[in-house]
C-alpha cells in the first residue's frame, strides 16, 4: 500500500509543471547594480568566470565569436586591447545598460592590467586621459568615445556618455542609485530565474515589441491572422474616452507585458530559459496561445522537407504558463548550436 501511494506521488509530481524558481541574486551583483542606469532599455549581466569553466564553453565558445562587427564584442576588444583582460581569462564579469538615445553604462570586474594602459598613453593615440576634479583618470578609446576609468583595482566603469561617467564617478558602493532605484526593473531581475552565468532583461514595451516581431517574421508560416485581436483599454485618441483601439493582436500583443527575461545555464551544455510576465492571466493565456501556435505551424511546415534554423530550434522548446508567466525552456546541446547562431531575434525589426 505504501509503495503504491509512493508511485502514485511520484507519478503525479513527474506529471505536474512545477514553476521553476528563481535563483538569488548574488550579493555582489546585486551591490552593482547602482552604477547602472536607473531606467535602461535593456539590462545584461554576463559571468565569463563561471562560463569559460564549463564543458560547453571549452568546446563551443572563444574569443573569436565576439568579433570587432559585433556590439558587444567591439567593447570586449577595446578592453582587451587596453587592459589584456578577455572574455577567456581575466575578465570575470560583464555588466550592461543601455538607453533608447544609444548611451550605455558598462561595468567589468576582473584582473586588469594598468601598466599596458599606461604604455599606450606614452607611445601611441588609442588611448588618451584626463583628470577629473577628485583626481581619478579618465581614458578615452579615440576613435569611438568610450570612456572609462578604475573604479578600483579589479572594476572599470565605461560609457559613451560623459555624464554617466560623472554619474558612476558619485556612486559608492552603499548607495541605493541607478538601476537599484528602478522597482520595475529590479523585480524583473529578481524574478528571473538562472542569475549565476547569463541574463538579460527588459521592462521596455517597446523593446519587447521588436523582439516578439523578430520572432514571429522569422517563423515559417506563421503570421496572427488580421482578425485576432487584443483590445488596448487606453485609446490612440485621448480625449475621446469611449474609444477603444482595437489592433492586430502583433500591435497591442507588447502592451500586454510588464517584462521579457533571457537568462541561461551553462555547464555541458545550456539550459535557456525565455520569460514573458504578462500584466495579467488572461493576457499571459492568449500569449501561450500565440507561441504555442508558431511552434506547431513551425514543426508542420518544415515537416519533410530541409528546415529552416528558426524551426530547427523550435523543435526542442518546451512551453509551460503559470499564472501570469511563461516560461519557454530551450536546452542547447553541439547539435542545435549553429542553428541558434542563424536566428537573430535581437535585429532592427522591417518596418
Amino acid at each position: 500500500m505504501i509503495r503504491s501511494l509512493v508511485i502514485l506521488a511520484m507519478f503525479v509530481l513527474y506529471g505536474c509543471n512545477l514553476r521553476p524558481d528563481p535563483e538569488p541574486l548574488p550579493l555582489s551583483v546585486n551591490a552593482t547594480l547602482n552604477l547602472l542606469q536607473e531606467n535602461p532599455q535593456f539590462v545584461m549581466y554576463l559571468n565569463f568566470k563561471n562560463m569559460n569553466r564549463t564543458e560547453f564553453w571549452k568546446k563551443n565558445i572563444s574569443d573569436s565569436l565576439l568579433n570587432a562587427e559585433k556590439t558587444f564584442g567591439s567593447l570586449l576588444n577595446t578592453f582587451k586591447l587596453a587592459t589584456g583582460a578577455s572574455v577567456s581569462e581575466g575578465l570575470d564579469e560583464f555588466y550592461y545598460s543601455n538607453s533608447w538615445f544609444g548611451e550605455n553604462a558598462i561595468v567589468m570586474k576582473g584582473i586588469f592590467d594598468k601598466d599596458k594602459l599606461n604604455n599606450y598613453l606614452i607611445t601611441d593615440s588609442i588611448f588618451s586621459s584626463t583628470k577629473n576634479a577628485d583626481g581619478t583618470t579618465i581614458y578615452m578609446k579615440n576613435d569611438n568615445g568610450l570612456y572609462f576609468f578604475f573604479k578600483d583595482d579589479f572594476t572599470i566603469c565605461a560609457s559613451n556618455y560623459s555624464k554617466q561617467i560623472d554619474i558612476m564617478l558619485q556612486t559608492r558602493d552603499t548607495s541605493r542609485a541607478g538601476l537599484l532605484t528602478n522597482e520595475k526593473v529590479f523585480k524583473a531581475i529578481q524574478k528571473t530565474i538562472y542569475k549565476q552565468d547569463l541574463w538579460m532583461v527588459s521592462t521596455e514595451k517597446v523593446f519587447i515589441r521588436g523582439i516578439f516581431q523578430n520572432l514571429i517574421e522569422s517563423t515559417s508560416g506563421y503570421r496572427i491572422p488580421e482578425s485576432d485581436t487584443l483590445t488596448d483599454s487606453q485609446p490612440d485618441n485621448l480625449n475621446d474616452s469611449n474609444q477603444t483601439n482595437e489592433k492586430p493582436a502583433i500591435e497591442n500583443l507588447y502592451k500586454k507585458l510588464n517584462s521579457i527575461s533571457f537568462s541561461a545555464d551553462m555547464n555541458n551544455d545550456l539550459k535557456f530559459i525565455v520569460q514573458c510576465e504578462s500584466i495579467d492571466e488572461e493576457s499571459s493565456k492568449y500569449l501561450a496561445s500565440i507561441l504555442n501556435g508558431m511552434i506547431t505551424v513551425s514543426k508542420l511546415s518544415s515537416a519533410g522537407k530541409q528546415k529552416d534554423p528558426s524551426a530547427k530550434v523550435f523543435d526542442k522548446l518546451k512551453l509551460n504558463r503559470h499564472d501570469e508567466d511563461i516560461f519557454i525552456e530551450l536546452l542547447i546541446d553541439e547539435s542545435n548550436l549553429q542553428e541558434l547562431r542563424k536566428t537573430n531575434l535581437m535585429a532592427e525589426p522591417e518596418q
